[in-house]
This record gives C-alpha cells, structure tokens and sequence, in this order.
C-alpha cells in the first residue's frame, strides 16, 4: 500500500506540474519561450545535486539484477537505428527525425510507469528490479540521447569533436556528468553517505521532475496529436511492438530462459513495452528539435500505455 501511495503522489508532481504550466501559458502569466531557460537551469544547477547523491548511496547488486541495467541499455542504444528507420520511412526533416529518434530510444522504465507495473506483478521484488533496470537510463540520456539533440538541432552538422567540446563546456550538458562522476568516485571511495541525505533526495527527486514538467507544460500543445498522427501512430507500434520484441531477442540470446530467469524475464518484458520518457520530452527543449512532435508522442504513448497495461501483465505473468 505504501508504494501504491507513492506512486500516487509521483503521478500528482507529473500531472500537477505538467497542469501547472499548461495553465500558467494559457492564463499568458509565461511565455512558451521561457520552456527552455528554465529545462537548461535545472539541469545545470539542480538536476545534477540528487546524482551524486543517489550514484553515492548504491548498493552492489548481484550479478542476476546487474543484467538489468545492461539489457536495458542495451535496448536503448538498439532503438535508436529503429527510430532512424522510421523517421527515414516518414520522410521526417532533421529536427522532427531527432525528436523521433529521442523518443523511440528513452521509455517511462520508472515508477511512473514501468516499475510501477512490475509492482503490481511481483510486489516489492518487481519494483525493485523494475527500479534497477533504469540505472542505465540516464547515462545513455546525459550522453548519446544529448549527442543527437546537438546532431539534429540547432547544432546540427558540428564534429563529433565539436560536439564533445559544447557537451563540456556548457553547464546545462556538461553538469549532470560531473555528478555522476563524483558520485561514482564517492562510491567506489566506500565514503559512508550522510544518513541525512535520504530525506533530502526525497525533496531534491520530486523537486526538479516537477520544475521539468513546469517548462514541457508551457510549450505543451494539445492540438499537436493531430498534427503528428502519423508519427504517433508509428512510435506506438516502436514502443509497444518492436521494442519488447527485440527484447525478447535479447533474452533468447542471453540465455535467460527456465524457470530461473522467470522473474528477470517478466521485467525485462515490461520494461521494454513502456511508453516515450518524460525526459524525451527535455531533449528537444535543450536543442531546439521538433517540440511539437515530441509533445505528441509523449501524451499519446503514455495514454495508450494505460489501455494497454492489462494485456502487457497477461503476456508477462505467461513467460
């Protein structure tokens, strides 16, 4: 019951933020154009306080659970020729083929979504493997998610040299890594972490989602579905047909088959039948690609993901 009430109030900070800013537009007190100073921002000075903080308190996990993070990154960096193909298929421009391509890669795996469905399958395991799958999400977000924003943005044509220079010099790009890196040297150190940090990752977690979700609900457009039907309909059968098939290839490859894996295999389903990430939604607001596009295919995914749980947990409860 407990998690039942977190997730609530996780579901609450996204819809309050995302309303919040919405309205804040319509009422005309922001402009649309204040969306990306404030994502640049937070990324930059917020965002990347609670990485140190969550990279210094991990726990080593077993080498069952540590095939998680992997095959889950492993999935992201498979989607992305998928999401190439598709915006090719669509004859998308270099800003829409970028936010296509984000989208299809980066999938609602937390508990916002997808830990929260392995939850209601398994209990408390399923939504700590759930959890453990996302470990590779922001990484490949902080790094290859932000080096094709900058390739089909409004860098778009820079070197991969050039690209990795912005990436540095730039707080809002070059912050968020240098807080994985303290953290990782904080853990791998075995500093203790301060038992007051917990309580305040509880502030710092919700705090800078809602601020993200504040700037993606000013530029929020209700009409942009029916402009982007097409790529909403593509990226539907991307997240809920293509993803958890390659998935399951990667399961069969892997070897994680019996009554062993059962477990890890029900994750990993699920997980891979997610639909388009809030943070898809960011990419596009840092580096000028198609916003509109994105915006689309974020609210349709994740409204079709809730008719879709109940079949996603029968395939799931059968593997």
């Amino acid at each position: 019951m407990e998690l039942y009430i977190k997730a609530a109030r996780m579901l609450a900070v996204i819809v309050g933020s995302l309303a919040a800013g919405y309205l804040t537009r319509r009422s005309g007190h922001l402009p649309a154009e204040r969306s990306g100073p404030i994502t640049r921002s937070t990324l930059a000075y917020l965002q990347p306080i609670p990485l140190v903080l969550m990279i210094w308190g991990l726990e080593a996990p077993v080498w069952q659970t540590s095939l998680l993070p992997i095959l889950g990154g492993a999935l992201v960096v498979l989607m992305w020729p998928v999401g190439w193909a598709g915006a090719r298929l669509l004859q998308l421009d270099a800003r829409a083929t970028g936010s296509f391509i984000i989208s299809a890669m980066f999938s609602n795996v937390g508990l916002t979504y997808g830990a929260f469905v392995c939850y209601v399958l398994l209990g408390e395991v399923g939504a700590t493997l759930g959890v453990i799958y996302c470990a590779s999400f922001s990484p490949l977000l902080y790094s290859v998610g932000f080096f094709i924003g900058r390739h089909y943005g409004k860098e778009a044509g820079q070197s991969l040299g050039a690209v990795i220079t912005d990436t540095w010099r730039e707080p809002h790009t070059r912050n968020p890594l240098l807080g994985f890196l303290i953290g990782a040297v904080l853990y791998l150190a075995h500093v203790p972490r301060p038992e007051f940090v917990a309580p305040l990752l509880d502030l710092l977690i919700p705090g800078s989602t809602a601020l993200f979700l504040f700037a993606i609900g000013l530029s929020l457009s209700l009409t942009s579905v029916v402009r982007h039907h097409r790529e909403c309909l593509a990226l539907g059968i991307v997240k809920f047909v293509v993803s958890p098939a390659i998935m399951l290839g990667l399961v069969w490859l892997m070897g994680l088959v019996g009554e062993t894996h059962h477990t890890i295999r029900q994750v990993l389903f699920i997980e891979s039948a997610t639909p388009v990430a809030i943070m898809a939604l960011i990419v596009p607001q840092l580096f000028d690609l198609d916003k509109d596009q994105a915006n689309a295919c974020w609210l349709t995914t994740n409204l079709a993901a809730i008719g879709l749980a109940y079949f996603v947990l029968r395939i799931a409860a059968g593997l």
